[in-house]
């Protein structure tokens, strides 16, 4: 028998890095683990093939017994659209993934079957029963969170690794916190479940037999258990000096990283060169608003500064849209983030997602405009789904929109990326961080060319002035110039999907923000120890 595993195509967003393509090549951000995962579960009796329509077409008319189809939220039109082809074709359809895992009503009636649910028990539950046609409309997971020790390495010997800019890895699922938008401790629970230490190393040294110069840790909280994420960092340092440092690390976690300067020096050594932080916002009511108090509890800015400082740069999640935010927010965010650059975030706005406690009370409120998920995009989007509470849904609207191409303007984007890289210091000796083959000088000079074979002078402009404002400010190091030249690389993605969605980013003014004229609250920054206490009083601007 055979199972034809299908990735729908996703909607352009920001953090699919379209625009990266004329220089790396690639089509997608990263690897799909979900499916290689499922596919690792399929028995050997079974043969298994992975299409990814985000890189390569879906061959409909393949000879397979099952069709099994994943999707997020804003795949959930293209994968009925993948079904419904298939199912013309008399194919069983059986759907899975995140979004079926959260919301698995949504999927009632489109295809023969619907798994919810951690895929390590419930898949191969399935499989056996569809041999035998006993198969049931509907799985999912008992209620007990499985023990990653079963997850098997991801098959990504079945997909084609050079078509992304990196591959993805899990070393746990759940997260302590109980921030209330976040989805994650509904499908993987509060307590941080982990795989073995061994089976993270082996599954990274599959990912480098497959090309791999760079892997995402997808986790919600790669520090979510910090003894055990001690003991991983320092297995991974061992494997980057015993393997000449192959490959390049990234994550997602807390900013409570920076309270440990242990593990700052542990990212380094193991060859980490990017956290992902949800940072929200930069006023403290609001984070307290949404049960994120680990971000309140120091100085954000000098957080930053000293993962800066150990050659790591940070990416920010930023949501704009809390009760506690007004029309002041925008203008805040963007100061903020200049403060403490940080060159990249999915700053979007506040979206209530399926059975989260955000929804949960916004409903009890009266507050919902709309239950329709599917036509969001999430981070980095203006996908807000609710009536906000100090300002219209107009204004939240059109101060994201002026937010956004503030952020992404050539001057804007550059002051930050050179504040970022004049922290960085030799903390650690440096070593290995890319391979220097031909592949990687090609790219350069590709990207190069974009910057300077160009009649598009704001453009040169904009590459020479950050070079020269880098290259005269703080310490040389070669991880200095490889993040300078990443980030000036992936800024033609970001600019790109800004000027699509948004508009031309140098319209914006970042010196007059919207709503010049109108009565608000005015936020008032009082700083207290090492927290920031907001202080409110209605003005006009």
């Amino acid at each position: 028998m055979k199972v034809y595993l299908v990735n729908p195509a996703f909607n352009p967003t920001i953090w699919s890095f379209d625009g990266l393509q004329p220089f790396s090549g690639t089509y997608f951000s990263t690897t799909p683990i979900g499916l290689a995962t499922v596919a690792a579960l399929t028995p050997p009796s079974w043969d298994v093939e992975i299409v990814d329509e985000n890189v390569e077409s879906i061959n409909f008319d393949i000879q397979a017994d099952v069709i099994g189809i994943t999707s997020f939220n804003v795949q959930y039109q293209r994968a009925l659209e993948v079904a419904a082809k298939f199912k013309a074709r008399g194919k069983f359809v059986v759907f899975g993934g995140p979004y079926c895992s959260l919301f698995p009503e949504a999927f009632e009636g489109k295809g023969d079957c619907r798994i919810s649910g951690e895929a390590e028990e419930i898949w191969p539950e399935f499989l056996r029963d569809f041999e035998k046609g006993t198969w049931r409309e509907f799985y999912s997971t008992s209620g007990q969170r499985v023990s990653l020790d079963k997850s098997p390495v991801p098959r990504y010997d079945l997909i084609r690794g050079d078509k992304y800019n990196m591959f993805c890895l899990q070393t746990s699922r759940g997260c302590p916190y109980q921030c209330e938008f976040c989805d994650i401790i509904i499908t993987d629970g509060r307590i941080p479940r982990t795989k073995t230490v061994e089976q993270i190393i082996a599954e990274v040294n599959h990912c480098v037999a497959q090309g791999a110069h760079y892997i995402l840790f997808g986790d919600a909280n790669f520090i979510g258990n910090l003894p055990f994420a001690r003991k991983l960092l320092k297995a991974l340092v061992e494997y980057s000096e015993n393997n000449n440092y192959p490959v390049e690390f990234c994550c997602e976690l807390t900013i409570n990283v920076a309270h440990h300067p242990d593990l700052l020096e542990l990212l380094q050594a193991a060859n980490f060169y990017s956290l992902f932080i949800g940072l929200e916002s930069p006023r403290r009511e609001s984070l307290l608003e949404a049960n994120k108090s680990q971000n309140t509890r120091n100085d954000v800015a000098r957080d930053i500064e000293r993962i800066h400082a150990h050659h790591i740069s940070v990416c920010a999640g930023m949501i704009v849209g809390f009760d506690s935010d007004d029309q002041f927010i925008f203008k805040e965010q963007f100061d903020f983030l200049k403060e403490l650059g940080i060159p990249f975030t999915t700053c979007g706005t506040l979206m209530a997602l399926p059975k989260t406690p955000l929804l949960k009370r916004l409903e009890a409120e009266g507050r919902m405009l709309s239950l329709e998920w599917t036509k969001m995009n999430g981070h980095g989007a203006a996908d807000c789904n609710f009536i906000p509470k100090n300002m219209t849904f107009e204004q939240l609207q059109q101060g994201y929109n002026w937010l956004s191409r503030c952020l992404y303007r050539y001057d804007s984007y550059r002051d930050r990326i050179v504040t970022m890289l004049r922290r960085y210091r030799n903390q650690n000796k440096e070593h290995k961080r890319a391979q220097l083959d031909f592949k990687f000088l090609y790219q350069l000079g590709k990207v190069l060319g974009y910057y300077l074979l160009t009649l598009d002078f704001p453009r040169m402009r904009f590459f020479l002035s950050a070079f020269w404002r880098t290259a005269t400010g703080g310490p040389f190091s070669v991880g200095k110039w490889l993040e300078f030249f990443r980030w000036i690389a992936t800024y033609r993605a970001f600019r790109k999907y800004v000027i699509e969605t948004q508009g031309v980013p140098e319209a914006m003014d970042p010196d007059h923000p919207p709503f010049e004229g109108m009565p608000v609250k005015q936020p008032q920054v009082v700083p207290q120890g090492n927290t920031r206490i907001v202080l409110e009083e209605t003005v006009s601007l």
